[in-house]
């Protein structure tokens, strides 16, 4: 069984998607079968990977038409070869569609499940936290990874999301573990980003990833097809980001497996 990973936080901004897709691409380099699911209303993720917004979500096929995951999963070959779920405005219709259903609080995690049998790590790339069906998607994972930047709200957003993993396991009985909190868009000439990394780092400890510094490069990178990998290799960017593609394997890999093929359409 693969791991699912929320890649979550209550601030938008703070560079999700990035974290998100530069894991995903990090992770199937090295040899792991990867799906990426577009969760964000705003498809950022699917404009960066597939170059355009699709009319359609995968998330609303899959949980409201309920087609069937290979139906719906993409195979992204280029610079990706990853599994990929697309969304797109009408990813928010299918939680509302669910609540308006009165489905079980769980639809989301029995429909997202059997993807983690297939690959070895399945991404959610999450909406904002005050989407419908945030917490749903949220409790259909194993871990959570918290990007934040070194500002108060972003940091703000870090202390939501354990209280919305507190919340998950009193409610439910259980809740996505912590994988791991990434500071991103760090800004070494800010005194402000020093002493909030270094408090960061005091208050959570060994949770706390190498911080990853604002560049330039990766908003040039986005939505080109790319990654920052082979569009600046050698960067400061490409080396932080391979630092945190080695610590999420590292951090998330599982016992090996004998899952079948990821499938789905080439693209």
């Amino acid at each position: 069984m693969g791991t699912i990973i929320a890649i979550a936080n209550q601030k938008g901004g703070v560079g999700k998607t990035t974290l998100a897709l530069h894991g995903a691409a990090y992770l199937a380099r090295h040899g792991q079968r990867v799906v990426v699911i577009d969760a964000d209303t705003q498809a950022n993720a699917s404009s960066w990977v597939l170059g355009y917004v699709p009319a359609s979500s995968a998330l609303y096929d899959l949980l409201v038409r309920e087609r069937s995951w290979a139906d719906v999963l993409r195979r992204v070959n280029g610079a990706w070869q990853i599994g990929f779920l697309a969304g797109s405005a009408e990813t928010a219709g299918a939680m509302t569609v669910l609540e308006t259903l009165h489905r079980p609080f769980d639809t989301v995690a029995r429909r997202l499940a059997p993807l983690a049998k297939v690959a070895d790590h399945v991404l959610i790339d999450m909406p904002p936290s005050r989407a419908s069906g945030f917490l749903e998607l949220l409790y259909a994972a194993d871990h959570v990874l918290i990007p934040t930047q070194l500002e108060r709200h972003s940091l703000e957003g870090v202390v939501f999301m354990a209280q919305a993993c507190h919340d998950l396991r009193e409610q439910h009985g259980r809740g996505p573990r912590l994988l791991g909190i990434v500071p991103n868009m760090l800004d070494r000439r800010t005194l402000l980003h020093s002493r909030q990394a270094t408090r960061l780092v005091q208050s959570i400890g060994a949770a706390v990833w190498a911080p990853i510094p604002r560049a330039i490069v990766v908003a040039e990178t986005a939505g080109t097809g790319r990654v920052v990998f082979d569009s600046a290799p050698g960067s400061d960017a490409d080396r932080a980001l391979e630092a945190f593609g080695q610590r999420l394997l590292a951090n998330s890999r599982g016992a090996p497996g004998c899952a079948p093929s990821l499938g789905g359409s080439d693209e």
